[in-house]
């Protein structure tokens, strides 16, 4: 698989399983048997990404894999092919973000992708997503302090993070055009101690 495994990921089919591997700074790629869920690991794996490759997350299409490498503060961007699970660098990527970022998702059509930034910076970087795979900084919003998971409900109307170091929750509105987040009233919303990951059923 690789060195320090972070975050896993299936494409949308449940062909293939995409690590992200925080210790040798690579994407590693698996294909899962479907009648023994057991993994292999396919051709050239595992791909390189950059220096601490922390989270990664497949467009919806299963046709684009991102990752965030929070050491090197950059975001790694790959075509997976349908049938193999092999991932090729996108041209021009990786890409700067400018700070450190931590966790990825993608609304539900596969237009925009969001990654938490922290250090000085807590913030949500939005970036739209091009037919071809390529991203593009679109807008930033502030978020509580030290912001880790993000997530996007499944109708893309609002998104989630957690914010670790202020044990909350933000809450924003999605615009449908954009992809901009606008905090909603109220937020941030009161967690547990330390809320590091989110999920939406």
């Amino acid at each position: 698989i690789g060195t320090a495994p972070s975050s896993v990921v299936t494409d949308p089919n449940g062909n293939f399983l995409y690590t992200a591997n925080y210790g040798d700074g690579t994407v590693a790629a698996s294909a899962i048997d479907e009648t023994a869920g057991t993994l292999s690991g396919v051709a050239g794996t595992p791909f390189a990404a950059g220096r601490g490759s922390l989270s990664v997350v497949v467009d919806p299409t299963g046709a684009f894999v991102y990752a965030a490498n929070e050491t090197a503060a950059t975001l790694s961007g790959y075509t997976a092919n349908a049938s193999t699970g092999i991932l090729i660098a996108i041209a021009g990527f990786p890409i700067s973000t400018g700070s450190r970022p931590e966790w990825l998702a993608l609304d539900p059509n596969g237009a925009f992708l969001y990654a938490t930034d922290v250090t000085a910076a807590n913030q949500v970087a939005t970036y739209g997503v091009a037919a071809n795979g390529t991203v593009s900084a679109s807008s930033t919003v502030r978020s509580g302090s030290f912001p880790l998971g993000v997530a996007i409900d499944p109708a893309g109307g609002f998104a989630y993070v957690a914010n670790s170091a202020s044990n909350s929750i933000s809450v924003y509105s999605v615009a449908s055009s954009t992809g901009a987040l606008q905090e909603v009233s109220g937020s941030p919303f009161l967690a547990g101690t330390g809320p590091r990951s989110i999920a939406i059923d």
